[in-house]
């Protein structure tokens, strides 16, 4: 006689627990609607985040040779600096790869840069160094080539791609492609034979650099 009661109450606490269930999820989906509120208000507040300012600091010749037919040999190690220029802002900066361009010839390897969080209202450094061993040039630019270093100086492009998040709080957000253009008109030492030039030479540059973003 007691086996249908005991089934009677398990029945009738079936409805109990789908509505304890149901209230768990409706207390969840609140939740989330007023953190997402919150966040869009904070967010809101807050000025938009301005763009990192690199700058090419210095430059510093290991080795520069060109000789037949048009091989170029490049060695150098520059130093990038980023300033994160935002109070609010903190600034994921990754993949980073640093390359020499000479009109728009890319004369050494790419140079991979290590993983950086640049703080608000801080400076981060990278000092890759750069090279390239009997790289050919095409005669055009090899005849521009002969010219420049002749004149004593060596216009080179450094590129650095990338990529870049924003951070606020403990809030991560955006990814930005990153490509970073510093021109660098770097003076050339003494001749140490025809088109071989003295290494070691450290050039300060404080070149400010051109940056441009993509989704």
């Amino acid at each position: 006689m007691e086996a249908p009661m005991v089934a009677v109450r398990e029945v009738a606490q079936i409805p109990k627990k789908r509505s304890n269930y149901f209230y768990l999820v409706l207390g969840g989906v609140v939740f989330l609607i007023i953190l997402g509120i919150a966040i869009t208000f904070y967010l809101g507040i807050l000025p938009l985040p301005r763009k990192p300012q690199f700058i090419l600091d210095e430059a510093t010749i290991g080795g520069l040779k060109f000789s037949d037919p048009n091989l170029l040999t490049c060695n150098m190690r520059v130093t990038l600096s980023a300033k994160n220029p935002n109070i609010n802002y903190g600034i994921f900066i990754e993949k980073l790869e640093a390359r020499a361009f000479y009109q728009n010839q890319q004369i050494t390897v790419a140079a991979e840069l290590p993983e950086n969080y640049v703080s608000p209202k801080t400076v981060n450094v990278w000092p890759p160094f750069l090279y390239g061993n009997d790289v050919l040039i095409p005669p055009h630019e090899a005849a521009n080539l002969m010219v420049d270093l002749n004149a004593g100086n060596l216009p080179l492009e450094i590129k650095v791609d990338g990529s870049l998040k924003w951070k606020v709080s403990s809030f991560t957000f955006g990814k930005y492609r990153l490509m970073v253009n510093c021109l660098a008109d770097i003076p050339l030492g003494s001749k140490v034979n025809g088109t071989t030039f003295e290494s070691g030479v450290k050039y300060e540059l404080d070149q400010p650099c051109k940056l441009r973003f993509e989704n």
